[in-house]
């Protein structure tokens, strides 16, 4: 999270499907933002 509360990271919409692949762009988009440490606290359903 920033300094000011707000969330830094939000990944690609679940329905966006990349190579035939449901959720590829999602799960990449948040194993991306685990390494760089910037997840936050958001709740990924």
């Amino acid at each position: 999270m920033s300094d000011d509360g707000q969330i830094d990271f939000r990944p690609r919409s679940r329905t966006l499907i990349i190579g035939g692949i449901p959720w590829l762009a999602r799960i990449s988009d948040k194993a991306r933002a685990r390494i760089e440490g910037n997840i936050g606290d958001y709740v990924y359903p």
